[in-house]
């Protein structure tokens, strides 16, 4: 399935003006952006004051956009916001984006699997994605079947890059390819960054 989301900014665009792009997502008000952009509000939804849905694609496009702009504490949140608020979404149901650009189709299929790394670390622990927020018989949550995450078929169609591609991080700084914080998920798509922080728990 192809994705209906709008592709977000590429990783050059996004680098080019970050204080822009950061702009588009004020920490305070996540209601405002968490929507999906596939759909222009009809005109009796904007004065109802109503807005469109929020989608596991969109999710997805502003965990890149968090990622690539080296915005640790959104990034983490929009993890656990896909993770938490969202345990119907499946990774492994995540659209095609069929991204033309190579770059950000590689980013996008390497952050599928770390979305995967990340919540399966927690249902390992014990807490399924329907985890409520307060626990109070952790031993049933334990006693459940561990229903592990798995990346899109797409993303493992994804090719690595044929140059190097390196991301810099939140202060403009780039990595050296023997650097020990280089990514390993992101160097088999011969992409150099940093490892970003995944676990929420």
């Amino acid at each position: 399935m192809v994705s209906p989301e709008p592709l977000p900014p590429s990783v050059s665009e996004l680098l080019e003006n970050p204080d822009k792009a950061r702009a588009r997502y004020p920490i305070q008000r996540p209601f405002d952006w968490r929507t999906s952009r596939a759909s222009t509000p009809s005109i009796i939804s904007r004065f109802l004051g109503s807005r469109p849905p929020d989608s596991p694609s969109a999710s997805l496009y502003r965990i890149y956009a968090f990622f690539v702009l080296g915005w640790t504490t959104a990034f983490r949140n929009e993890l656990e916001y896909f993770c938490c608020s969202h345990p119907d979404w499946r990774v492994s149901a995540l659209p095609d984006p069929v991204d033309p650009d190579p770059t950000q189709y590689a980013v996008l299929a390497v952050l599928t699997r770390l979305m995967c790394a990340s919540f399966n670390r927690r249902i390992e622990l014990g807490l399924p994605r329907d985890a409520p927020a307060i626990i109070t018989d952790f031993a049933a949550l334990r006693a459940r079947p561990k229903l592990y995450e798995r990346p899109p078929e797409w993303a493992d169609r994804v090719v690595p890059l044929e140059e190097e591609v390196f991301i810099p991080d939140a202060e403009g700084k780039q990595l050296a390819e023997d650097d020990p914080e280089v990514s390993e998920e992101f160097r088999t798509m011969n992409i150099i960054v940093h490892m970003p922080h995944i676990y929420f728990v």
